[in-house]
């Protein structure tokens, strides 16, 4: 009888081989399509809107669809080891002025967090810095005026880290809207991280000035009303108005 080696228990338990070999080779026989036209990449932070003071560091893979739509696969660093911890979906505001008003509550404006200098793109490490700031003015400069809507797919611990599995129902994350907001000590970690300062990247976008944020957006600090998802186990999983 044929002995049963440490890779057939593995497969039969579902484990997934990581060798790199084994992934360098199959790489070049698949197809990436839907990846291919990932252009941009932005590190911001975001919030719970139902615990404002619980914030986490995402960095942003985006692809523009047209003139009125991004997707970003939204990652826990910009590692190898990176998890992707959920999704953004950004539109214009004229697109956005088009939504019904009960979708509108899962929606968060840019405006504030571009100004501010929180939402910064991830540059390589040999660009030069004018060359760096220049394209994250141009890039940022068409983001102003839009609105995003994020689910967070993969919940993160205390520390600011992945959990081991990704449990529980999607979140909804909102953006900072106004000053006070950002815990600074996970903003100087991200900065320290990439090697930025978030009050200079402030200095330097004097010319960068979005319009007043479109009515129905950022309704959990404008609306009244806070919007989260959740398990309510054998009565299911829904999105439920909690208090301010």
């Amino acid at each position: 009888m044929p002995s049963r080696t440490s890779s057939h228990v593995k497969e039969e338990e579902g484990q997934i081989s990581s060798g790199k070999a084994t992934m360098a080779i199959t790489t070049g026989l698949q197809s990436f399509q839907p990846l291919k036209d990932i252009c941009q990449s932005f590190c911001g932070l975001h919030l719970y809107p139902n615990d404002p003071k619980r914030q986490v560091i995402a960095y942003h893979y985006c692809h523009n669809l047209d003139e009125d739509r991004y997707q970003c696969l939204m990652y826990s660093s910009d590692t190898p080891e990176a998890k992707l911890m959920g999704v953004e979906y950004i539109i214009s505001e004229k697109l956005f002025n088009t939504l019904d008003a009960n979708e509108k509550k899962y929606w968060h404006s840019h405006k504030y967090e571009i100004e501010s200098g929180i939402l910064v793109q991830v540059s390589m490490t040999l660009v030069p810095e004018m060359v760096s700031r220049n394209e994250e003015h141009t890039q940022l400069k068409t983001l102003v005026n839009t609105y995003g809507k994020i689910w967070q797919l993969w919940p993160v611990n205390d520390q600011g880290e992945c959990k081991h599995v990704p449990t529980g129902p999607a979140q909804l994350l909102m953006a900072f809207t106004e000053g006070g907001q950002v815990n600074k000590a996970l903003l100087d970690k991200r900065d320290k991280d990439m090697g930025i300062s978030t009050e200079e990247k402030h200095k330097e976008r004097v010319e960068i000035r979005g319009n007043p944020v479109a009515e129905g957006a950022d309704q959990w600090v404008r609306g009244g009303k806070v919007w989260q998802v959740e398990d309510l186990g054998d009565k299911g999983v829904v999105a439920t108005p909690l208090p301010v």
